[in-house]
């Protein structure tokens, strides 16, 4: 009996270690976000304009993952898929980047709805001299939807981001990394 309350108790406390252990992690994880929407700051442009983003002005180095399912999915994209390094981004394709990614306010007649099947399969990491990651952009050719993680970018109401789908599309084909990766419909 001694020895099942010993278990017990030393099995209780590691649950209880983990979970403060989780708690610490995620609490400091700097690509998580309030998504609560009266906590939005209101925007500071006017209906139908748009201003460029900085997605981090310490970022030394972009880098390019796919995730997806292989399955299906030409050798490239399954070499990609496993690449868990990334493919690192030169200074030309990095301002193509940067460069296709604006704040727009809506104008009253738009919607700020996000498809239901927003699953993202290019990520662009941005990373420090250190080697932390300091921000992250989601791309959905599928649905072709963006979302930015980033501390130096917070979701502001009347607001979404646009995305020049299009021209980092040419710039991916340069590099080989193709932009229908689990997308049925744009085979």
């Amino acid at each position: 009996m001694k020895k099942r309350n010993a278990i017990i108790a030393v099995w209780t406390a590691l649950l209880i270690a983990v979970g403060v252990t989780l708690a610490a992690v995620l609490s400091t994880d700097p690509l998580r976000f309030d998504e609560d929407h009266s906590a939005y700051p209101t925007s500071d442009m006017q209906p139908g304009e748009r201003k460029p983003i900085v997605i981090s002005r310490d970022a030394v180095e972009v880098r390019l993952f796919v995730e997806g399912l292989p399955f299906g999915e030409s050798v490239r994209t399954q070499e990609l898929i496993n690449d868990i390094d990334g493919v690192r981004l030169t200074k030309a394709q990095r301002d193509i980047l940067e460069g296709s990614l604006h704040r727009y306010r809506l104008l009253p007649s738009e919607s700020d709805d996000y498809p239901a099947c927003f699953i993202p399969h290019h990520f662009f990491r941005y990373y420090d001299r250190q080697g932390n990651q300091l921000a992250e952009l989601q791309i959905c050719y599928c649905c072709r939807q963006v979302r930015l993680n980033s501390w130096g970018y917070r979701r502001i109401e009347g607001e979404i981001l646009q995305f020049d789908f299009d021209e980092v599309a040419e710039m991916l084909k340069t590099i080989d990394v193709p932009t229908s990766i689990n997308c049925p419909e744009r085979r």
